[in-house]
Protein backbone atom coordinates (compact mmCIF):
# COMPACT_ATOMS: atom_id res chain seq x y z
CA UNK A 1 0.00 0.00 0.00
CA UNK A 2 1.29 3.79 -0.59
CA UNK A 3 2.74 5.50 2.17
CA UNK A 4 1.06 8.36 3.76
CA UNK A 5 1.46 10.08 7.12
CA UNK A 6 -2.59 9.58 8.15
CA UNK A 7 -1.80 5.59 7.94
CA UNK A 8 1.17 5.26 10.32
CA UNK A 9 0.64 3.39 13.36
CA UNK A 10 -2.79 1.88 12.47
CA UNK A 11 -3.20 -1.45 13.41
CA UNK A 12 -3.12 -3.62 11.10
CA UNK A 13 -6.59 -4.98 12.49
CA UNK A 14 -8.10 -1.78 11.22
CA UNK A 15 -10.14 -2.56 8.30
CA UNK A 16 -9.62 -1.74 4.81
CA UNK A 17 -12.01 -1.44 2.44
CA UNK A 18 -11.26 -0.71 -1.20
CA UNK A 19 -13.89 0.71 -4.10
CA UNK A 20 -13.71 2.29 -7.77
CA UNK A 21 -13.84 5.86 -8.39
CA UNK A 22 -17.27 6.56 -10.22
CA UNK A 23 -17.95 9.71 -9.67
CA UNK A 24 -18.64 12.73 -11.71
CA UNK A 25 -17.92 16.30 -10.38
CA UNK A 26 -20.00 19.45 -12.08
CA UNK A 27 -20.19 22.81 -12.23
CA UNK A 28 -23.83 24.13 -12.42
CA UNK A 29 -23.12 27.93 -11.85
CA UNK A 30 -20.42 30.19 -11.15
CA UNK A 31 -22.40 32.49 -9.11
CA UNK A 32 -21.93 32.38 -5.15
CA UNK A 33 -22.53 34.75 -2.33
CA UNK A 34 -19.43 34.29 -0.52
CA UNK A 35 -16.14 36.11 -1.57
CA UNK A 36 -13.54 33.20 0.40
CA UNK A 37 -9.66 33.91 -0.45
CA UNK A 38 -9.08 30.11 -0.70
CA UNK A 39 -11.21 29.42 -3.14
CA UNK A 40 -10.31 27.37 -6.29
CA UNK A 41 -14.00 27.58 -8.02
CA UNK A 42 -13.36 24.45 -9.92
CA UNK A 43 -10.12 25.58 -11.90
CA UNK A 44 -12.55 28.19 -14.16
CA UNK A 45 -12.92 32.49 -13.58
CA UNK A 46 -15.04 34.04 -12.15
CA UNK A 47 -18.07 34.92 -14.52
CA UNK A 48 -18.90 37.64 -13.23
CA UNK A 49 -15.24 39.50 -14.14
CA UNK A 50 -15.17 38.00 -16.97
CA UNK A 51 -17.79 39.19 -19.06
CA UNK A 52 -15.84 37.45 -22.85
CA UNK A 53 -13.50 34.78 -23.18
CA UNK A 54 -9.82 36.13 -23.87
CA UNK A 55 -7.82 32.94 -23.65
CA UNK A 56 -5.04 34.11 -20.94
CA UNK A 57 -6.33 37.42 -20.32
CA UNK A 58 -8.70 36.11 -17.23
CA UNK A 59 -8.87 38.56 -14.34
CA UNK A 60 -7.98 36.78 -11.24
CA UNK A 61 -9.51 39.52 -9.08
CA UNK A 62 -12.60 41.82 -9.74
CA UNK A 63 -15.46 43.75 -8.55
CA UNK A 64 -17.04 40.26 -7.00
CA UNK A 65 -14.39 40.18 -4.71
CA UNK A 66 -14.18 37.08 -5.53
CA UNK A 67 -11.21 34.54 -6.58
CA UNK A 68 -9.84 31.72 -8.36
CA UNK A 69 -6.50 30.71 -7.38
CA UNK A 70 -5.17 28.83 -9.68
CA UNK A 71 -6.31 31.19 -12.69
CA UNK A 72 -2.80 32.77 -13.13
CA UNK A 73 -1.31 29.86 -14.23
CA UNK A 74 -3.95 27.28 -14.82
CA UNK A 75 -4.51 28.34 -18.93
CA UNK A 76 -8.22 28.14 -18.42
CA UNK A 77 -9.22 28.83 -21.94
CA UNK A 78 -13.52 29.66 -20.74
CA UNK A 79 -15.56 31.23 -18.11
CA UNK A 80 -18.84 28.37 -17.33
CA UNK A 81 -21.75 29.06 -17.69
CA UNK A 82 -25.00 27.55 -15.96
CA UNK A 83 -25.90 24.21 -16.67
CA UNK A 84 -29.58 24.13 -17.59
CA UNK A 85 -31.49 20.53 -17.68
CA UNK A 86 -31.82 19.97 -20.88
CA UNK A 87 -31.23 17.27 -23.73
CA UNK A 88 -27.92 18.52 -23.99
CA UNK A 89 -26.70 18.21 -20.36
CA UNK A 90 -28.66 14.70 -20.40
CA UNK A 91 -26.61 13.83 -23.20
CA UNK A 92 -23.04 14.73 -21.80
CA UNK A 93 -23.80 12.96 -18.33
CA UNK A 94 -24.95 9.57 -20.63
CA UNK A 95 -21.43 9.70 -22.75
CA UNK A 96 -19.47 10.03 -19.83
CA UNK A 97 -21.87 7.15 -17.59
CA UNK A 98 -21.18 4.64 -20.74
CA UNK A 99 -17.29 5.97 -21.39
CA UNK A 100 -16.13 5.63 -17.44
CA UNK A 101 -19.19 3.85 -15.50
CA UNK A 102 -20.13 7.12 -13.79
CA UNK A 103 -23.41 6.65 -11.32
CA UNK A 104 -22.83 9.20 -9.00
CA UNK A 105 -23.30 12.78 -9.88
CA UNK A 106 -21.62 15.19 -7.27
CA UNK A 107 -23.01 18.57 -7.85
CA UNK A 108 -21.15 22.00 -7.67
CA UNK A 109 -20.23 25.90 -7.98
CA UNK A 110 -19.96 28.34 -7.42
CA UNK A 111 -22.91 27.90 -4.72
CA UNK A 112 -24.93 25.05 -6.76
CA UNK A 113 -28.00 25.79 -4.42
CA UNK A 114 -28.13 29.62 -5.97
CA UNK A 115 -29.13 27.82 -9.27
CA UNK A 116 -33.01 27.89 -9.37
CA UNK A 117 -33.16 24.67 -11.56
CA UNK A 118 -31.77 22.62 -9.19
CA UNK A 119 -34.25 20.50 -8.49
CA UNK A 120 -34.90 19.55 -12.12
CA UNK A 121 -30.95 18.82 -13.13
CA UNK A 122 -31.43 16.57 -9.57
CA UNK A 123 -34.24 14.87 -11.67
CA UNK A 124 -32.62 14.57 -14.88
CA UNK A 125 -29.51 13.10 -13.20
CA UNK A 126 -31.35 10.76 -11.64
CA UNK A 127 -33.29 10.35 -14.83
CA UNK A 128 -29.65 9.45 -16.78
CA UNK A 129 -28.76 6.80 -14.13
CA UNK A 130 -26.67 8.47 -11.13
CA UNK A 131 -27.32 9.09 -7.59
CA UNK A 132 -26.84 12.95 -6.36
CA UNK A 133 -25.54 14.96 -3.98
CA UNK A 134 -24.51 18.69 -3.60
CA UNK A 135 -21.90 20.89 -2.25
CA UNK A 136 -22.84 23.97 -0.68
CA UNK A 137 -21.80 26.53 1.63
CA UNK A 138 -25.97 26.82 2.84
CA UNK A 139 -26.64 30.12 1.79
CA UNK A 140 -29.98 29.06 -0.36
CA UNK A 141 -30.28 25.87 1.25
CA UNK A 142 -33.86 27.11 2.93
CA UNK A 143 -35.84 28.07 -0.59
CA UNK A 144 -34.28 24.98 -2.63
CA UNK A 145 -33.73 22.17 -0.82
CA UNK A 146 -36.88 20.80 -0.08
CA UNK A 147 -37.51 20.40 -3.67
CA UNK A 148 -34.32 18.76 -4.40
CA UNK A 149 -35.03 16.27 -1.71
CA UNK A 150 -38.35 15.43 -3.73
CA UNK A 151 -36.56 15.53 -7.00
CA UNK A 152 -34.21 12.51 -5.57
CA UNK A 153 -31.51 14.05 -4.22
CA UNK A 154 -29.12 11.60 -2.02
CA UNK A 155 -27.07 14.22 0.27
CA UNK A 156 -25.60 17.42 0.97
CA UNK A 157 -21.79 17.96 1.92
CA UNK A 158 -21.99 21.73 3.69
CA UNK A 159 -18.50 23.09 3.68
CA UNK A 160 -17.99 24.96 6.81
CA UNK A 161 -15.31 27.87 6.42
CA UNK A 162 -16.37 28.95 9.80
CA UNK A 163 -18.36 28.10 12.79
CA UNK A 164 -18.53 31.91 14.54
CA UNK A 165 -18.73 35.55 12.59
CA UNK A 166 -14.99 36.15 13.50
CA UNK A 167 -13.77 33.07 11.92
CA UNK A 168 -16.11 32.93 8.57
CA UNK A 169 -15.19 37.16 8.26
CA UNK A 170 -11.56 36.09 8.56
CA UNK A 171 -11.76 34.11 5.28
CA UNK A 172 -13.42 36.37 3.36
CA UNK A 173 -12.50 39.01 0.54
CA UNK A 174 -11.08 42.35 3.03
CA UNK A 175 -13.94 44.18 1.14
CA UNK A 176 -16.66 42.05 2.31
CA UNK A 177 -15.13 41.21 5.92
CA UNK A 178 -17.74 42.17 8.32
CA UNK A 179 -19.34 40.51 10.94
CA UNK A 180 -22.70 41.28 10.30
CA UNK A 181 -22.49 39.75 7.33
CA UNK A 182 -20.47 36.43 7.93
CA UNK A 183 -23.28 36.37 10.58
CA UNK A 184 -26.11 36.00 8.51
CA UNK A 185 -24.33 33.99 6.74
CA UNK A 186 -23.48 31.12 9.47
CA UNK A 187 -27.41 31.44 10.83
CA UNK A 188 -28.28 30.47 6.90
CA UNK A 189 -25.89 27.74 7.15
CA UNK A 190 -27.14 26.46 10.40
CA UNK A 191 -30.50 26.44 9.22
CA UNK A 192 -30.17 24.50 5.79
CA UNK A 193 -28.10 21.80 7.99
CA UNK A 194 -31.56 21.53 10.38
CA UNK A 195 -33.81 21.11 7.46
CA UNK A 196 -31.37 18.96 5.39
CA UNK A 197 -31.71 16.82 8.37
CA UNK A 198 -35.36 16.81 8.51
CA UNK A 199 -35.46 15.85 5.27
CA UNK A 200 -33.80 13.01 5.76
CA UNK A 201 -30.89 13.74 3.27
CA UNK A 202 -27.93 12.31 4.08
CA UNK A 203 -26.20 15.25 5.78
CA UNK A 204 -22.72 16.33 6.01
CA UNK A 205 -20.21 18.95 7.41
CA UNK A 206 -16.64 19.33 5.69
CA UNK A 207 -14.37 21.22 7.44
CA UNK A 208 -10.75 22.24 6.71
CA UNK A 209 -8.13 22.44 9.17
CA UNK A 210 -4.77 24.53 8.31
CA UNK A 211 -3.58 24.77 11.62
CA UNK A 212 -4.10 24.14 15.49
CA UNK A 213 -5.96 27.77 15.39
CA UNK A 214 -8.68 25.58 13.45
CA UNK A 215 -9.77 22.94 15.87
CA UNK A 216 -12.05 24.44 17.92
CA UNK A 217 -14.31 24.32 14.29
CA UNK A 218 -14.79 20.88 14.79
CA UNK A 219 -15.46 20.99 18.65
CA UNK A 220 -18.05 23.55 18.20
CA UNK A 221 -19.70 21.11 15.46
CA UNK A 222 -19.76 18.42 17.19
CA UNK A 223 -21.07 19.91 20.15
CA UNK A 224 -23.78 22.24 18.64
CA UNK A 225 -25.24 19.10 16.09
CA UNK A 226 -26.30 16.12 16.96
CA UNK A 227 -24.98 12.88 16.01
CA UNK A 228 -26.84 13.01 12.54
CA UNK A 229 -24.83 15.29 11.17
CA UNK A 230 -21.75 13.53 9.59
CA UNK A 231 -18.77 15.58 10.60
CA UNK A 232 -15.35 15.19 7.85
CA UNK A 233 -12.21 16.73 8.47
CA UNK A 234 -10.16 17.56 5.42
CA UNK A 235 -6.45 18.06 5.69
CA UNK A 236 -5.31 21.19 3.66
CA UNK A 237 -2.36 20.57 1.25
CA UNK A 238 -1.05 24.28 1.18
CA UNK A 239 -0.20 24.21 4.68
CA UNK A 240 1.33 20.63 4.33
CA UNK A 241 2.54 19.62 8.37
CA UNK A 242 0.96 22.12 9.78
CA UNK A 243 -2.40 20.73 8.76
CA UNK A 244 -1.88 17.09 9.18
CA UNK A 245 -0.30 18.07 12.88
CA UNK A 246 -3.41 20.09 13.94
CA UNK A 247 -5.31 16.93 13.07
CA UNK A 248 -3.53 14.97 15.26
CA UNK A 249 -4.00 17.25 17.99
CA UNK A 250 -7.40 17.37 17.25
CA UNK A 251 -7.81 13.17 16.96
CA UNK A 252 -5.98 12.96 20.43
CA UNK A 253 -8.07 15.76 21.80
CA UNK A 254 -11.00 13.64 20.72
CA UNK A 255 -9.41 10.34 22.04
CA UNK A 256 -10.49 9.33 18.30
CA UNK A 257 -10.09 5.59 17.66
CA UNK A 258 -9.42 4.73 13.97
CA UNK A 259 -12.26 1.92 12.88
CA UNK A 260 -11.93 2.00 8.97
CA UNK A 261 -9.58 3.16 5.93
CA UNK A 262 -11.78 3.34 2.48
CA UNK A 263 -9.51 3.72 -0.37
CA UNK A 264 -10.83 4.90 -4.07
CA UNK A 265 -9.14 3.32 -6.68
CA UNK A 266 -8.90 5.85 -9.19
CA UNK A 267 -8.86 8.87 -7.26
CA UNK A 268 -6.23 10.68 -4.89
CA UNK A 269 -8.87 10.84 -2.51
CA UNK A 270 -8.83 8.83 0.84
CA UNK A 271 -10.68 8.33 4.05
CA UNK A 272 -9.98 7.08 7.36
CA UNK A 273 -12.82 6.44 9.59
CA UNK A 274 -12.47 7.22 13.37
CA UNK A 275 -14.99 6.48 16.37
CA UNK A 276 -15.23 8.83 19.62
CA UNK A 277 -15.71 7.54 22.64
CA UNK A 278 -19.49 8.21 22.76
CA UNK A 279 -20.11 6.73 19.54
CA UNK A 280 -19.81 9.48 17.58
CA UNK A 281 -18.19 8.58 14.33
CA UNK A 282 -15.58 11.11 12.59
CA UNK A 283 -14.05 11.16 9.68
CA UNK A 284 -10.60 12.48 8.04
CA UNK A 285 -10.29 12.85 4.44
CA UNK A 286 -6.31 13.10 2.95
CA UNK A 287 -4.91 13.33 -0.58
CA UNK A 288 -2.29 10.85 -1.93
CA UNK A 289 0.10 10.79 -4.74
CA UNK A 290 -1.70 9.75 -7.20
CA UNK A 291 -1.17 10.41 -10.84
CA UNK A 292 -2.18 9.42 -14.58
CA UNK A 293 1.09 8.08 -16.02
CA UNK A 294 1.02 9.25 -19.21
CA UNK A 295 -0.48 13.17 -19.08
CA UNK A 296 1.32 14.04 -15.67
CA UNK A 297 4.60 12.86 -16.19
CA UNK A 298 6.05 15.80 -18.01
CA UNK A 299 3.77 18.77 -16.21
CA UNK A 300 5.26 20.92 -15.03
CA UNK A 301 3.27 20.69 -11.62
CA UNK A 302 4.05 17.11 -11.44
CA UNK A 303 6.15 17.34 -7.96
CA UNK A 304 4.94 16.98 -4.48
CA UNK A 305 5.19 20.83 -4.11
CA UNK A 306 3.60 21.94 -6.44
CA UNK A 307 0.85 19.41 -7.50
CA UNK A 308 -2.06 20.05 -4.52
CA UNK A 309 -4.65 17.71 -6.15
CA UNK A 310 -2.94 14.78 -7.72
CA UNK A 311 -5.56 13.22 -9.67
CA UNK A 312 -8.77 13.43 -8.47
CA UNK A 313 -11.22 13.06 -10.82
CA UNK A 314 -13.07 14.11 -13.59
CA UNK A 315 -15.29 17.24 -14.08
CA UNK A 316 -17.75 18.65 -16.15
CA UNK A 317 -18.06 22.37 -17.57
CA UNK A 318 -20.42 24.19 -20.03
CA UNK A 319 -19.50 27.44 -21.50
CA UNK A 320 -20.73 30.56 -22.43
CA UNK A 321 -21.38 29.03 -26.06
CA UNK A 322 -23.10 25.47 -24.60
CA UNK A 323 -20.26 23.30 -25.28
CA UNK A 324 -19.38 21.00 -22.39
CA UNK A 325 -15.55 20.26 -21.49
CA UNK A 326 -14.15 17.75 -19.53
CA UNK A 327 -11.62 18.41 -17.16
CA UNK A 328 -9.36 16.34 -15.24
CA UNK A 329 -6.92 18.20 -13.20
CA UNK A 330 -8.02 22.14 -11.73
CA UNK A 331 -4.19 23.35 -12.11
CA UNK A 332 -4.20 22.47 -15.22
CA UNK A 333 -7.17 23.67 -17.05
CA UNK A 334 -5.56 23.72 -20.73
CA UNK A 335 -6.45 20.39 -20.47
CA UNK A 336 -9.86 20.53 -20.89
CA UNK A 337 -11.57 18.77 -23.53
CA UNK A 338 -14.99 18.80 -25.45
CA UNK A 339 -17.19 16.01 -24.49
CA UNK A 340 -16.96 14.18 -27.37
CA UNK A 341 -13.44 14.05 -27.58
CA UNK A 342 -12.87 13.39 -24.12
CA UNK A 343 -14.39 9.80 -24.84
CA UNK A 344 -13.33 8.64 -27.47
CA UNK A 345 -9.88 9.88 -27.28
CA UNK A 346 -6.81 8.47 -25.49
CA UNK A 347 -7.02 10.48 -22.25
CA UNK A 348 -10.77 8.60 -20.77
CA UNK A 349 -8.99 5.71 -22.10
CA UNK A 350 -5.70 6.15 -19.81
CA UNK A 351 -8.33 7.21 -16.83
CA UNK A 352 -9.96 3.16 -16.97
CA UNK A 353 -6.59 1.60 -17.68
CA UNK A 354 -5.07 3.48 -14.21
CA UNK A 355 -8.50 2.88 -12.61
CA UNK A 356 -7.96 -0.35 -12.99
CA UNK A 357 -4.46 -0.79 -12.12
CA UNK A 358 -4.88 1.42 -9.02
CA UNK A 359 -7.59 -1.18 -8.19
CA UNK A 360 -5.50 -4.00 -8.11
CA UNK A 361 -2.52 -2.83 -6.47
CA UNK A 362 -4.49 -1.18 -3.85
CA UNK A 363 -6.10 -4.48 -3.25
CA UNK A 364 -3.19 -6.76 -3.71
Amino acid sequence: MFQHRALRGLSSTVPVRVEMDRTLRVKVIDACGMTCTFCHNEGTPVSADNHADHVGEFGAAGRSGRVSIYLATNGARFASAPVFPDPAFRSALVQLRDALGFDEVHLTGGEPTLHPRLPQIVALAREAGYTASVTSNGENGRRILPECAAAGLDHVNFSVFGTTPEELAQVQNLRYRARSLAARKIESLEESIRLSLELGLGTRANVVIPNEYHVRRVHHLLEKYSPQLSVRVLSSLADGDDSLDAIDLLLDGLRARPTEVRLIAGTSGFRVAYQLPNGRPLIVKHIRPLRLPETCVGCRFNNSVDCHEGYYGVRLYRDRHGTFHVGICIQRMDLCLPVEEFVTGGVSSEIRKMREQDFHELTA
